[in-house]
């Protein structure tokens, strides 16, 4: 029985973020903006970039539950 391919091309990886590190050397530094605005309670809408994101509370922290809350999208940006 053969090995199954695996999903993530992992020299793939390597050669962009080589490429990209390249690519950065020796120019001025990244700056990434995040701006946020209260909608309505603890519903906020933000935009990175061209992203846009929403954040909310659950219900039983007086919030809506519509989204998730800003610390799930911290945890999140760790486990990239």
């Amino acid at each position: 029985m053969s090995e199954p391919e695996p999903r993530v091309d992992l020299e793939r990886m390597r050669r962009v973020y080589q490429a990209s590190k390249s690519e950065a050397a020796g120019q001025p530094m990244i700056t990434q903006r995040a701006v946020a605005r209260i909608d309505r309670d603890l519903h906020m809408e933000g935009r990175v970039g061209s992203f846009r994101l929403e954040s909310d509370e659950p219900k039983d922290g007086g919030g809506g539950g519509t989204a998730p809350r800003p610390l799930q999208y911290l945890l999140a940006g760790a486990a990239f």
